[in-house]
């Protein structure tokens, strides 16, 4: 049992012949019992404080098995979160994988299908530029003959036989002209004008004409 300071101060013991100095004793033990009681207030403190900190450790303790408990959890979590995002990142690289080939696929088959539509157009210009060149030389051939035979109509002899033919009739329209004034002198000279408007001329074509009464 531990002892108290009024325990010690209580405390008698016997006297025997040439022992200590009672006073000395007593006041020695009164210093003991002084610093009896602060070692007892102080180890009161000290028990306090373990108390609390035994409460403070049994906390964190329960906030460090939560904490542990909602690591646990978060990284549960994570790692289902991490697992669901490579099965979907693995679903859309797939699909991206499959629309891009389906994308180059049907890009090399409409590039194929424009090189074999310019090709077809290249080779339709192609004849068509042949036949135009084939058709420019017959028409320039066909010109040249027409301009040629043209020239030679032109320096032919035909020409003085037309320019002599239109001299002839310069000459028979002038005559015939000529007649027609004399014909008209005659009449305004007649007696009757009357009779002479009641004739008729005929002209033929190589100049000559005839009065018909």
């Amino acid at each position: 049992m531990v002892l108290s300071p009024q325990d010690i101060h209580n405390k008698e013991f016997s006297v025997k012949m040439r022992g200590y100095n009672i006073d000395e004793v007593n006041e020695f033990l009164d210093r003991i019992i002084k610093d009896y009681q602060l070692t007892l207030a102080e180890n009161e403190k000290l028990k306090q404080q373990v108390s609390s900190a035994d409460e403070q450790l049994k906390y964190f303790n329960g906030m460090k098995d939560s904490l542990n408990q909602s690591i646990i959890v978060a990284q549960n979590a994570a790692d289902k979160l991490k697992n669901d995002a490579q099965a979907e990142a693995k679903k859309v690289s797939e699909q991206s994988r499959k629309q891009a080939d389906e994308i180059l696929n049907n890009a090399s088959d409409q590039a194929k299908q424009i090189v074999e539509n310019i090709s077809d157009r290249s080779k339709s210009l192609l004849t068509a530029n042949e036949d135009l060149k084939n058709t420019t030389e017959s028409f320039r051939s066909k010109l040249v003959t027409l301009l040629q035979s043209q020239m030679d109509l032109v320096n032919s002899d035909e020409w003085d036989k037309v320019i002599s033919g239109v001299d002839n009739n310069y000459k028979n329209v002038e005559k015939q002209i000529n007649d027609l004034d004399s014909f008209k002198d005659s009449v305004v000279k007649s007696e009757s004008n009357e009779a002479s408007l009641d004739k008729t001329v005929t002209i033929y074509p190589d100049g000559s004409y005839k009065v018909i009464e």
